[in-house]
């Protein structure tokens, strides 16, 4: 059984190893406590260094003051003499006397230089693989004792989860490290992503003044000057939704409203059409939205539409289904202009866009949920 003075030494090394900051730090302590409670005349701590065959010193206990300057570089090879062995082999290896083993002919000098006889040495073991070995050298064999014995393997294990707990944090902080300088990356990717938009922008706008200007200057008019600057304008508010610029005024809405507003401006874009608003009698819930912006995205799906309707006759409705005022247009999504326009601002003015699986014939659903005050029923004027 451990006397008192083990248990003590005991307590103390499995405090070391709960707060030191280095695994050194704690191998270190552990050396000098131990050491003199087994009676060992020196004690060295060896890890594997990275990938590699060696290990290094890392913790050294009574070794002469001359040696010091030299620990620093004393590498072990994984498999050769006592510590080598240990660690490669994965079990305690015990040289009863060094001088009586013909295969340490190395360590003999050394033993007679520094005094000790007995080696032993018990590696270090961490999940799956060994990451070095702690070795006591004693100066006669006696001194070593089934008690002692039990003691070093506690010890070993305690210094193996130290060393175990120092890989963990390795890994925690490198995988910290990797995650930091992946968020920077985005960071950087984003804000060249938010450069080129603003660029793309900033290029519309000069490019549309551009030809806003032509168009004054040639004192051009008519309805085919009307429509090329309707569509510098949907391109400068496209541009702008796509770049987050664009500020919805928001207010109360009679949900039908935007509809007959959007009718009446496809209407007079296209002297062709007939585009027919369906609607209900009955007061609607009202919709909190911008109603102009609003308008101009119902305007566009209907655009959309007109080619596929015969005789230009578009019928569009407006419902109210479980807290949402729906609009249904004919047409497909697609990766037209139009469709764009209609994405990017019904997004900017919280609406939603998407095909209507229910319907036999294609049509395109733009969603808003409900809000404000009840509409009161008014005549389209139409």
């Amino acid at each position: 059984m451990p006397g008192q003075r083990e248990l003590l030494a005991v307590r103390e090394i499995v405090h070391a190893f709960l707060f030191a900051d280095r695994p050194e730090e704690a191998f270190q302590f552990a050396l000098d406590r131990v050491a003199p409670v087994v009676g060992a005349a020196f004690a060295s701590v060896y890890r594997v260094d990275g990938a590699s065959e060696l290990m290094r010193l890392v913790a050294a206990h009574n070794w002469p003051e001359r040696l010091k300057p030299w620990l620093a570089d004393v590498r072990i090879r994984v498999g050769f003499g006592p510590s080598g062995e240990a660690a490669s082999e994965r079990r305690p290896i015990e040289v009863p006397d060094v001088f009586a083993d013909a295969d340490l002919d190395d360590w003999q000098e050394v033993a007679r230089e520094l005094g000790f006889r007995a080696i032993v040495s018990l590696p270090l073991q961490v999940t799956g693989a060994s990451v070095g070995a702690v070795t006591f050298y004693f100066r006669e064999w006696a001194d070593f004792t089934a008690e002692r014995r039990g003691l070093l393997r506690l010890v070993a294990d305690l210094m193996a989860g130290a060393a175990e707990k120092a890989m963990l944090l390795e890994r925690v902080r490198r995988a910290e490290a990797a995650a930091a300088d992946a968020t920077a990356d985005l960071d950087r990717q984003l804000q060249a992503a938010r450069d080129a938009r603003r660029s793309r922008a900033g290029f519309v706008d000069l490019a549309a003044g551009a030809m806003r200007e032509a168009i004054a200057a040639t004192g051009a008019s008519g309805p085919a000057a009307e429509r090329a600057l309707g569509l510098l304008d949907d391109l400068e508010l496209l541009v702008a939704a796509e770049t987050g610029g664009v500020t919805p005024t928001l207010s109360s809405v009679d949900p039908r409203v935007p509809l007959r507003e959007a009718m009446r401006a496809v209407a007079a874009a296209n002297p062709d059409a007939h585009p027919v608003a369906e609607e209900p009698i009955h007061p609607m819930p009202a919709v909190r939205a911008d109603a102009e912006l609003l308008a101009r995205v119902l305007a566009k799906l209907v655009e959309r539409a007109l080619p596929l309707a015969p005789a230009g006759a578009v019928h569009a409705t407006v419902t109210v289904v479980a807290g949402r005022v729906e609009y249904r247009v004919p047409g497909e999504p697609g990766d037209d202009l139009g469709w764009r326009f209609a994405l990017a601002v019904g997004r900017g003015i919280g609406a939603k866009l998407s095909r209507d699986e229910g319907q036999a014939s294609p049509t395109v659903v733009l969603a808003i949920p409900v809000g404000g005050d009840r509409a009161e029923r008014q005549d389209s004027g139409a």
